[in-house]
């Protein structure tokens, strides 16, 4: 998991780099200098940000943003008629079909057991499935060998894809002089 701080004009922004999110904001609270506020964006659907903290330098950003998602961890929100999980690398989803089977999803991407959308009789089993597999497919994530996959996605890996990989340079490019 990497984990990277870019200028984002007037304020800097913490980057999941391998799911190429945003996930964080760091804000100078001092003009260009720190002290930082470090907010957490990832979250239940439809909040605000919240704040993660005020740190002296850019290098105690990350921390104290991962800091605060282990004070309040991520969690499985009812939406409508189905469970959400915002994390900082994908959106995971749990849904009930006509016949009453659950299915899980990350980024609308079904997760498999044999080449089909895996079934699971209760929600909880769906959500505890999705949770272990979050992370399949990402760099150093723990191996889960269950027979269970996600479909997979053409855009999972971001470098993969050029035009993803100039838009990430141009915003790069266009934000770095604003701030040192």
């Amino acid at each position: 998991m990497t984990f990277v701080i870019l200028r984002n004009y007037h304020h800097y922004v913490i980057v999941n780099d391998d799911a190429d999110c945003m996930v964080g904001r760091v804000y100078p609270l001092n003009g260009r200098e720190g002290p930082y506020r470090v907010t957490a964006d990832v979250g239940p659907l439809g909040r605000e940000t919240f704040d993660a903290g005020t740190v002296n330098s850019l290098s105690d950003a990350i921390p104290a943003f991962f800091a605060y998602y282990e004070r309040y961890p991520l969690r499985w929100d009812w939406v409508y008629d189905e469970w959400w999980k915002s994390t900082l690398f994908v959106i995971l989803r749990v849904a009930q079909d006509q016949q009453g089977h659950w299915s899980a999803y990350r980024d609308d991407y079904p997760l498999l057991r044999d080449g089909k959308p895996a079934l699971f009789a209760t929600s909880t089993e769906a959500q505890r499935a999705a949770d272990a597999h979050e992370l399949d497919g990402y760099p150093n994530a723990k191996e889960v060998s269950d027979g269970l996959s996600w479909q997979p996605d053409p855009e999972f890996d971001w470098r993969a894809i050029p035009h993803r990989v100039e838009e990430r340079a141009n915003w790069q490019r266009s934000a770095s002089s604003l701030l040192p």
